[in-house]
C-alpha cells in the first residue's frame, strides 16, 4: 500500500495519485514485476481542519504471466449513508 497526503488544503489531488502510481509502480519494477491496484481510496472536501487532500493505493506486484493480470478486481469503498426514521 502506498498512500500520500498534502500538508495543506491547496495541493491538488491529480498530483497527489500521481506520485503515489509512481512509487507504487517504482516498487513493483524493482522487483521485475507489474503493478496490479486492487483498490484506491481518497479523501473529500471540504479540505479543512485535517481533512487534507489524501489518497491511498493498494496494489499488488505480478509476475508477467501472472492470469491476475488479465482482470483487475477494482471495488469502490462505500460512500453513501442511508438513514432510516
Amino acid at each position: 500500500m502506498v498512500s500520500r497526503q498534502a500538508a495543506t488544503g491547496f495541493t491538488g489531488m491529480g498530483s497527489l495519485k500521481a506520485d503515489a502510481f509512481r512509487e507504487a509502480n517504482a516498487y513493483c519494477m524493482s522487483q521485475n514485476k507489474k503493478l496490479q491496484v486492487v483498490n484506491t481510496n481518497e479523501s473529500s472536501p471540504p479540505y479543512v481542519l485535517a481533512n487534507f487532500p489524501r489518497v491511498e493505493i493498494q496494489f499488488m506486484c505480478l509476475g508477467e504471466g501472472d492470469v491476475e493480470l488479465s482482470r483487475p478486481k477494482l471495488r469502490k469503498e462505500a460512500d453513501t449513508v442511508i438513514e432510516v426514521k
